[in-house]
């Protein structure tokens, strides 16, 4: 039984199939020849009927025993025909005598786990041909290749493994007799989802924010675990958990789970229906809404927008000090689009780099407001609070689109960036550190609007432990109220009126002036933020 097609964008070879796919799914047992031979299909081959033609194939060999001497006839009728290579399971047997006929023959020979079934070992192959243009029809098998992946790792790490999506639903486990295993596990794999206590969400961050494997200690009577995110490219999708043996993960073990992390992203993406495609082309018409790429009619049609209907945009980010931001918002992107669908099934959601967009046609203000209350009202033991949401002014016209949204940029940089920022705000409640930080841009673009005497007082504090920034500040904010600033202070209100004036004489500020006093105050303002 054979599957290829012809190649369409660029060779793959034998080197290829065995990076991508990595130990323990495929071990390069001998490469007499190299590893850059060509391979364009697989053939599974049945020992007992007759080896058919393979020019440029991979071999597979389920049955076939290593240590036959059938096996070392075959190594040569595949070398004699063509093949790129051949697959065997090694169950423990010698393979000295196959070695050797396959370094005489110039054929690679390559193993593959005990653990993974040969349809999943085909599937694998045939999807890694296919991301390549070679490959045959897509596979229906996600979640009996996960738990294939799953078993591969935990044999090789000897703890149990669990694939999670990024709602900490278990995708599929490890179900080797021997694995080592702790309560938490168990209870994940019997609810299907791992429980959400704040140590396990802390960590769920510091994964999703690495690029590689992550190992945490035992804690909480938690076995020591091992941990990497799945991507699809710079998108999570989800994570590998690994519980470490009794002497720990070696190197051979991180460098599985490593290889499984694209196998696991490329099983995951295969799962999706025409649902989730449907969000997705949904979410590239509502960006490019947001940035203006389309004519008013044009967005009404993509976007499904009814006509007059009231436009509410919706913004949702992760404060700055929240752990691991790009990974957080694009797990919180996952979480809000699972959310919101149910509810509002006419709603458009977006992810960025930086936030989440959800348009919603129709309800106005009040419920665009209501939404956003409920949903981190909903994701609050997910995210704890390091979640800010903001609300745009409704309208009726779709092109207002790319300006609601920059709006929604503006409230949640302001909200983000105070800790005292309601966690859901409306321009109004933000207008004033809006203008403050606006202007820190404007001043920042244009650097000679700056009194030069303002730099230089702080420079002075700094050098010399004076107090002067404070005291021009604390008049300022008392509305030139000498008494009440110096009780501000706890100084002497002779200490302070002497302080301004030297503010006067040392640096040149005109304190007398209120269009002076104005730039001044917003100067120091913006220094001491």
């Amino acid at each position: 039984m054979s599957s290829s097609v012809p190649t369409t964008s660029g060779m793959v070879t034998v080197r290829h199939l065995t990076e991508t796919l990595g130990s323990p799914i495929l071990t390069v047992l001998a490469s007499p020849g190299g590893l850059e031979r060509p391979v364009r299909g697989t053939v599974v081959h049945d020992p007992a009927d007759p080896l058919p033609a393979g020019t440029d194939q991979l071999l597979l060999m389920p049955g076939l025993r290593a240590d036959q001497p059938a096996a070392a006839d075959l190594v040569r009728d595949a070398a004699d025909l063509g093949y790129s290579a051949m697959v065997v399971k090694l169950r423990g047997t010698d393979t000295s005598v196959l070695v050797t006929k396959a370094e005489l023959s110039g054929l690679t020979l390559l193993a593959t786990a005990d653990e993974v079934s040969w349809r999943h070992l085909d599937a694998l192959l045939l999807s890694v041909l296919g991301s390549q243009g070679v490959g045959g029809e897509p596979t229906t098998d996600t979640g009996d290749g996960l738990f294939t992946l799953a078993n591969a790792v935990s044999a090789v790490i000897g703890g149990s493994v669990a694939i999670e999506d990024l709602d900490r639903r278990v995708l599929a486990y490890s179900s080797l007799p021997d694995q080592r295993i702790d309560s938490l596990r168990r209870e994940g794999i019997l609810s299907r989802r791992v429980p959400e206590i704040e140590h396990n969400l802390e960590r769920y961050r510091i994964v999703l924010a690495s690029n590689g494997v992550v190992r945490f200690p035992e804690a909480l009577g938690a076995l020591p675990r091992a941990a990497i995110a799945i991507r699809a490219g710079t998108q999570p999708l989800g994570t590998i958990w690994a519980i470490e043996s009794p002497n720990g993960i070696d190197a051979r073990g991180e460098r599985a789970l490593v290889d499984c992390a694209p196998l696991a992203a490329l099983h995951i993406l295969r799962s999706r229906n025409a649902s989730e495609l449907e969000l997705h082309k949904r979410e590239s018409a509502l960006l490019g809404a947001l940035d203006g790429l389309w004519a008013t009619h044009e967005t009404s049609f993509r976007l499904s927008i009814p006509p007059g209907a009231e436009l509410g945009l919706l913004g949702f980010t992760a404060s700055a000090d929240a752990t691991g931001l790009l990974a957080l918002t694009a797990h919180l992107g996952y979480v809000l689009s699972r959310y919101v669908a149910p509810f509002r099934p006419d709603a458009s959601i977006a992810t960025t780099s930086r936030a989440i967009y959800v348009l919603l046609p129709g309800g106005g203000a009040q419920a665009a407001t209501r939404l956003a209350k409920d949903a981190l009202a909903a994701i609050r033991g997910s995210f704890g609070d390091f979640v800010r949401a903001a609300v745009a002014p409704t309208d009726t016209d779709p092109a207002a689109l790319p300006a609601m949204r920059r709006e929604i940029d503006d409230i949640l940089r302001v909200t983000t960036a105070y800790r005292d920022a309601p966690h859901i705000a409306a321009l109004t409640d933000v207008q004033a550190r809006l203008l403050l930080a606006r202007v820190g841009d404007e001043l920042g673009r244009e650097p000679r609007l700056r009194h030069p005497g303002v730099a230089a007082m702080a420079a002075h504090d700094s050098e010399h432990g004076t107090n002067f920034v404070a005291s021009v500040l604390a008049w300022l904010e008392a509305v030139g109220n000498v008494a009440e600033a110096a009780a501000r202070l706890d100084v002497h209100t002779n200490t302070l009126r002497y302080r301004l004036r030297r503010t006067t004489e040392l640096f040149d500020l005109p304190l007398d002036k209120p269009d002076e006093r104005l730039t001044l105050w917003l100067q120091l303002r913006l220094i001491r933020l």
